[in-house]
């Protein structure tokens, strides 16, 4: 008579990684294709995905989701509408055309500013050298 063998549970490793896949990549596709019906002036919609998911795992580290899909689309929604709550505050303009864009920095540079208090110095030195009545 053999003795049966003791079936040993999978790491917990392994099986958080196997819900991971079951239950949660199934439903980047389609929550891409949310995003980009959704929110079509999104330009990082992979980004917002990405921390959708990092945001999902380490939120199963300390409770437990009921639904990995409901979890992941308001995660992603939320991240949304803060970064476009983000954009009206402060939008950032895109530049098409570089050769219209004008900046020109008024503040001198270390060399011109040296030369500036050099020829100040050098003034000030021949004002001094005059006679008091040329002065």
């Amino acid at each position: 008579m053999s003795v049966p063998e003791k079936i040993q549970a999978p790491p917990a490793e392994q099986s958080d990684a196997r819900w991971f896949v079951e239950n949660v990549q199934s439903h980047q596709g389609s929550l891409k294709a949310y995003l980009h019906g959704a929110f079509p002036t999104v330009r990082d919609v992979d980004d917002v995905v990405q921390e959708s998911l990092r945001r999902l795992w380490k939120a199963r580290g300390t409770q437990r989701i009921a639904s990995a899909k409901g979890f992941l689309f308001t995660v992603a929604r939320r991240l949304v509408l803060d970064f476009l709550r983000r954009e009206r505050r402060s939008p950032i303009v895109a530049v098409t055309d570089l050769d219209r864009v004008f900046v020109l920095d008024q503040a001198p540079n270390a060399s011109q500013a040296a030369s500036t208090a050099q020829d100040l110095d050098l003034l000030v030195e021949a004002i001094d050298s005059l006679p008091a009545r040329c002065r």
